[in-house]
């Protein structure tokens, strides 16, 4: 969605985790998502429409449909989350100021955040001690020059090699890889 392109990844028949609301949610910014046996495609062309999605059973998303929004062509609204308050983080204290600190508009309601699209710049992102906002952060870097994080070593927490992953893909998609 952020950079265009295709993300190809396993996907299993059945899980316990909210598959099918993530697809949704992604459908919902404008990805193209196709199912196969054992996979998943999601497909972009570097556009991102806003969405009113309600979270509650994938909260961790949040951040990243956050960024998702803050880049998106039409404003947004993200509910059913009050809850993650209590996080890491106060992740939506933590996600509108830093929308807002890179020119973006968030702002958050009693169980989430509307946010309106505007363009923005690059400056530093704090990552609060919380993996989910660093990775809010790289997603937003793939469109915004200049964006640096406090703490992106905070995503060892999920991924322990992130930095170098993130380092190695953004050079791939730089060259045309």
């Amino acid at each position: 969605l952020v950079a265009g392109g295709e993300v190809v990844a396993d996907w299993p028949a059945q899980s316990v985790q909210p598959g099918p609301e993530l697809l949704d949610a992604l459908a919902a910014f404008g990805a193209d998502i196709e199912v196969r046996p054992g996979r998943v495609v999601a497909r972009g062309d570097g556009a991102i429409a806003g969405a009113d999605l309600d979270l509650g059973r994938i909260s961790e998303f949040a951040p990243v449909a956050a960024a998702l929004a803050a880049l998106a062509d039409s404003p947004s609204r993200l509910r059913g989350v009050a809850h993650i308050r209590g996080h890491e983080t106060d992740r939506l204290a933590a996600l509108e100021a830093g929308v807002n600190a890179l020119g973006g508009v968030a702002a958050q309601t009693a169980d989430g955040l509307r946010i309106t699209p505007r363009p923005l710049q690059g400056g530093l992102w704090h990552a609060c001690g919380d993996h989910r906002m660093a990775h809010a952060a790289a997603l937003l870097g793939l469109r915004v020059p200049g964006i640096e994080v406090d703490d992106i070593g905070v995503t060892a927490k999920t991924i322990a090699d992130f930095p170098d992953r993130w380092a190695s893909l953004v050079s791939q998609g730089a060259a045309g890889g």
